[in-house]
């Protein structure tokens, strides 16, 4: 099967490139999250649009319900002493200062869910502070088999409240090499991204990981492979025309993919909204023998 040139319809997953880099532009080395930006609001609100169209449209809208808990819970979330980097998310989660934004999301959801989905709520209900806290810190700490996949999804929407809280206020360095660098997972919190994405205006062009627990952005470079740096193996697939708004960036190299998101594309876009209705991509990249470099906060591993 040829990889490059193929005609359209013979093969559903159309490959590209990116255009290369516009001229040097002053930019931010990482976005930390802005609480005032309505992040939660916009994401539902794109969840319901994307679902209107899609095979995945019930999973869709129950992201959705529970990104407008978290938009509600976000505002129980206190004020914070800036924190000089990195955090350290399995220690957040063992401190167990977010556990009131737990009880706050499931008491949000039951109403919104489902007969199916409710017990699911108990569950995480009946849990212990001790339980929630374990749970929290298995899933930062990147032990997701630990966490029971119908209790992990509401664990980590309301510790991702607060993980993005600290980022808001986090002490980027200003000077020296850490300024600079480039990274592969989140320089905030050391989470994996969820895909990246290619920003528009002031920023136009420039690519950014986006973390899949503190919502913080960090710059990379749109001509490597997000994961192990390599530029000499990358292609870009998608569902639709080379010049789709979502593709898997797979690399040769490392045999890893990951989404890139073009915002210019489609100005409407979130990341993670975008990332996840887009989810039978994975399964066709993952077919060919690669493996996701990163994850959705709604599609954890497993």
């Amino acid at each position: 099967m040829s990889r490059k040139g193929q005609a359209a319809g013979a093969d559903p997953r159309q490959r590209g490139d990116f255009s290369t880099l516009p001229p040097a532009v002053h930019f931010d080395p990482v976005i930390l999250p802005d609480l005032a930006q309505a992040y939660y609001a916009r994401r539902a609100a794109r969840l319901r649009q994307l679902g209107e169209t899609s095979e995945l449209a019930a999973y869709l809208g129950f992201a959705a319900d529970i990104t407008d808990v978290q938009d509600a819970a976000s505002a129980l979330v206190p004020a914070h002493e800036a924190r000089a980097l990195p955090i350290d998310p399995v220690a957040e989660a063992e401190g167990g200062l977010w556990l009131p934004l737990l009880d706050a999301l499931v008491d949000g959801l039951r109403a919104r869910v489902t007969e199916t989905v409710r017990p699911h709520l108990d569950h995480v209900a009946e849990m212990s502070g001790e339980a929630r806290r374990q749970a929290a810190a298995a899933l930062a700490g990147g032990r997701f088999a630990e966490v029971p996949a119908e209790v992990a999804p509401f664990v980590w929407a309301a510790f991702s409240i607060w993980l993005r809280a600290l980022a808001a206020g986090a002490i980027l360095p200003s000077t020296g090499d850490d300024a600079a660098a480039e990274h592969a997972q989140c320089p905030v919190c050391g989470i994996a991204p969820v895909a990246s994405v290619i920003l528009t205006g002031a920023r136009q062009g420039l690519r950014y990981l986006h973390c899949a627990l503190c919502e913080t952005d960090w710059h990379m470079v749109r001509a490597k492979c997000s994961n192990c740096g390599d530029a000499g193996k990358l292609e870009y697939l998608s569902f639709e025309t080379a010049e789709a708004s979502v593709r898997a960036e797979c690399c040769g190299h490392c045999k890893g993919y990951l989404k890139v998101v073009s915002l210019d594309r489609d100005h409407a876009a979130d990341v993670v909204a975008d990332d996840l209705a887009t989810l039978p991509l994975d399964a066709a990249v993952e077919e060919e023998g690669y493996r996701r470099t990163g994850f959705n906060p709604f599609a954890l591993p497993g």
